[in-house]
């Protein structure tokens, strides 16, 4: 794959010409618009006529419609004639660059209001446009078309600016088969805060050429448009464009390239995300269906003829569409079966392809104060939160990723020497653990590997359950691997302690709780090695990387490589499920509340519902699972209970809730030792 050079360049920003609709110096608009669209291809219109009081009700419209659940907004699902609403990642624009499904983006389209029974409304791209209804938000409607036929008129006047910069009659592009029954489709776009990274080919929108005429974007204060200059030059630089309010921000399409014979060039440009919710208008200007896309009489001669053939706007409009938006005709089930596994599935609801956005709990940082709040707010939200400045090295992190993958990779008769045994150390194969029986045909679509605290064959621990020597494959095999595990395990504790001590802050506890000798002095805790081999996860099928479950344990560290896969349920009581994915993040631990901890703190934190979707990619993480004493008894802590509070759980003593939870979603031994026998 050719990936995008991103180079510090792209941290820059281009400031662009300003075209004032409003002067009445019509050759300086000419001189400074045909500057912007040599050099660039992007400018400013300022004082075009649309008071700033409708532009902002037009983005609070926007914003009430992309607030709505995911299950309102399909009900106005993007249709044939490109009207409605395309979910995140329904569009695909940089398919070479793009590695995840599509762009980190919602839109919705409104079109030119053609009624049903009118013979234009056989036409693609013309029809009735599809509503929200009025019950839900009142006045929408009509906001939206008349923001769209005030934005009709400003696209006609920067157009007769362009007209005279071609040195063609001001109302050239007015002809009824250009501007004057023109498509014109208006987009509304909310990017959620996804971060970008280019380096993986994560876009809120991938790198592209808008296909008509002129685009007029209307954004918020946000950043986050990129432009490239030169679009055949290697590498591609980028910078941003700053937004500026009450301005549209300008940029020439394909089919003026095509008008102009590449004398005005349509701009590459791209959306990144930052991290914060962003709101845009973009107005697509195109032509009508019939017009005839040719060399301008003015941008031709004999030394420079014609650079492309002649197009029909239509046959050009709609053979982009296809090629970078979701297939309608399997539009629902994709939503269901994609990669990300959207829409309606078996697991008793819908799953968003939204990315949950996590609170980060610096461990580094000596505001202790801060690290409870942010920590207790993560915990009452979603159960989920980073962890960063943790103490691990990034070289140790890498090397356990490294060793992880070197040993998945072994042929299976190697590391069915090293199966899984009696205690839960070793190897498990794909499909040997089944954590949602409910909602899955077969077990999870994983390997995986267990290792424990070291216990001597001759302790007296070792005769009890999870407790004994850990299995590891051989030295000669895999030289330093066990050494690099046994490392990565103490240190992992150490981080899941200071986590820990958080927590028990965040429940009005001394710091050291959790410290005692039947909690995390003498802790089971599990490390897990992960892998996913990139089966495509089908949600309406039964399949997936890992079914819905809550872990069993106090807290679960977990750290991961940069592919997606990771979706929790906020409310898992809730019908229906909303799944919303986790992001990586370089050296984070994603950390996540487990089932004793539910227990102790008497629901206040709830164990919170997650699953794993594969996506055609290999995935690998490293699963560390926090987990009491075999011996602990687990019940209400007395800062989590009152009388009008009483504790919802009876005391349990963890190994037995343990040993029942892994003997109810592991397949038996004895399976393994009939199929070796």
């Amino acid at each position: 794959m050719s990936k995008q050079d991103d180079t510090p360049a792209s941290t820059t920003i281009s400031f662009l010409n300003c075209i004032d609709l409003s002067t009445p110096d019509v050759q300086e608009s000419v001189s400074l618009l045909k500057q912007a669209c040599l050099d660039c291809g992007f400018f400013y219109v300022t004082n075009h006529g649309i008071s700033q009081e409708f532009m902002e009700e037009v983005f609070s419209q926007s914003k009430k419609f992309f607030e709505l659940p995911l299950s309102e907004k399909m009900k106005v699902l993007r249709n044939e004639k490109h009207r409605g609403y395309t979910p995140v990642l329904d569009e695909l624009l940089d398919p070479d660059n793009q590695i995840h499904v599509g762009d980190y983006k919602e839109g919705y389209y409104i079109g030119v209001e053609v009624p049903e029974d009118d013979p234009e409304a056989d036409k693609p791209f013309y029809g009735p446009n599809v509503w929200p209804a009025d019950g839900i938000l009142p006045g929408w409607r009509q906001t939206m078309e008349k923001f769209h036929q005030q934005a009709l008129g400003v696209a006609r006047a920067v157009a007769r600016i362009i007209a005279l910069a071609l040195d063609l009659e001001a109302d050239f592009f007015d002809k009824p088969e250009m501007l004057g029954h023109p498509i014109a489709v208006m987009r509304l776009l909310h990017y959620a805060g996804q971060i970008s990274d280019p380096s993986k080919g994560l876009y809120g929108a991938g790198a592209h050429s808008d296909y008509g005429l002129i685009t007029l974007l209307a954004t918020d204060d946000i950043y986050g448009l990129q432009i490239c200059k030169d679009k055949d030059a290697q590498p591609q630089v980028w910078e941003f464009v700053a937004p500026l309010k009450g301005a549209f921000i300008v940029n020439l399409g394909d089919m003026l390239e095509r008008w102009s014979n590449c004398i005005f060039k349509s701009t590459l440009h791209r959306v990144l995300g930052n991290g914060q919710e962003r709101y845009s208008i973009a107005y697509f200007v195109e032509p009508s269906h019939e017009c005839l896309v040719e060399c301008l009489p003015t941008c031709k001669s004999e030394k420079k003829p014609p650079m492309f053939p002649p197009i029909k706007c239509e046959a050009y409009l709609s053979q982009r569409y296809k090629d970078t938006h979701a297939d309608l005709k399997s539009n629902k089930k994709k939503m269901e079966n994609k990669h990300s596994g959207t829409g309606n599935d078996n697991a008793t609801g819908t799953a968003t392809k939204e990315v949950s956005f996590l609170n980060r709990i610096d461990l580094s940082s000596p505001d202790i104060h801060q690290s409870v709040s942010l920590l207790k707010q993560a915990c009452l939200d979603c159960g989920f939160f980073y962890v960063i400045n943790h103490g691990i090295s990034e070289e140790l992190m890498e090397e356990v990723f490294e060793q992880n993958k070197k040993f998945f990779e072994l042929p299976l008769s190697e590391k069915m020497k090293v199966l899984r045994n009696e205690k839960h150390r070793g190897y498990t194969p794909l499909f040997d653990e089944l954590l949602d029986p409910d909602n899955q045909v077969h077990g999870d679509y994983k390997e995986g590997y267990y290792i424990g605290v070291e216990v001597p064959e001759d302790d007296p621990k070792a005769e009890k359950p999870f407790y004994g020597p850990n299995v590891w494959p051989s030295d000669d095999i895999l030289p330093g691997w066990r050494h690099t595990m046994e490392k990565y395990y103490l240190e992992a504790l150490e981080v899941a302690r200071a986590i820990v001590r958080i927590i028990a802050l965040a429940l009005d506890l001394e710091a050291d709780f959790f410290d005692k000798p039947e909690i995390l002095g003498q802790p089971l805790a599990l490390l897990r090695l992960l892998k996913y081999p990139g089966q495509i996860s089908d949600p309406s099928n039964g399949v997936y990387g890992a079914g819905a479950h809550t872990d069993y344990g106090l807290i679960t560290l977990l750290s991961t490589d940069d592919v997606y896969g990771l979706q929790i349920c906020k409310d898992k009581y809730a019908q229906p499920r909303v799944w919303e994915f986790i992001a990586p993040l370089k050296g984070a631990f994603i950390v996540n509340l487990g089932d004793m901890l539910e227990r102790w703190s008497n629901c206040l934190f709830k164990s919170t519902l997650h699953r794993v979707l594969g996506n055609g990619q290999e995935r690998y993480s490293i699963a560390y699972f926090v987990e009491p004493s075999f011996d602990c008894l687990v019940e209400c802590l007395p800062t989590c209970k009152s009388e009008k509070n009483p504790p919802k759980f009876p005391p349990v003593i963890y190994g037995d809730y343990l040993g029942q939870r892994y003997k109810d979603t592991h397949i038996d031994l004895n399976v393994y030792n009939k199929l070796q026998s």
